[in-house]
């Protein structure tokens, strides 16, 4: 009687977990719309203190201020990466935005031959170096390496100003 009721909790916790995945998958796929006032306000500079938020010099102060305080060196460490992971979010919404107006551009026939080309590299590099420092976030919110955000930052600008030299002739 008892392995009836495991194999249907089980059951349906698995079809639970599938369902969340899907979920979110399908929130991270859908990029966030675009207005006509977010291209106009945008900067890709906006994210530059990503590459001086996890910066080990900080640490090695409050470190050496608190007299080795565990809790409160924990506490920094989880807040300081809780802040960098907002940061790479919305960084990841901004991309996608950059992403679908280029896209938008190719479709209107509003660009140069190789643009589309140009979105792809664009996409795999920022993919690389986002998910690269997501993980160094992580890691260093272990206690293990440091983070390098500079790659992720320097996709980040490629990307827009390739949308930007596309979309300039236009205006």
């Amino acid at each position: 009687m008892l392995l009836p009721i495991a194999v249907i909790a089980a059951v349906c916790f698995t079809l639970a977990a599938c369902a969340g995945v899907l979920w979110k998958l399908s929130r991270a796929v859908r990029p966030a719309g675009i207005d006509a006032g977010w291209w106009d306000h945008f900067s890709a500079e906006k994210y530059a203190p990503l590459a001086h938020l996890l910066d080990a010099s900080e640490f090695a102060f409050l470190k050496e201020q608190c007299g080795g305080n565990r809790g409160l060196l924990r506490h920094f460490r989880a807040q300081r990466a809780r802040i960098a992971r907002e940061f790479l979010s919305e960084m990841r919404s901004d991309f996608e935005r950059l992403q679908a107006l280029g896209q938008a551009l190719v479709v209107a026939g509003r660009c140069e031959a190789g643009f589309q080309e140009e979105l792809f590299r664009q996409r795999v590099r920022f993919t690389r170096s986002w998910w690269r420092v997501r993980v160094q976030v992580w890691l260093w919110q272990i206690g293990i390496g440091c983070v390098d955000a500079e790659r992720l930052l320097e996709s980040m600008r490629a990307s827009a100003a390739a949308v930007h030299s596309a979309f300039a002739p236009a205006s």
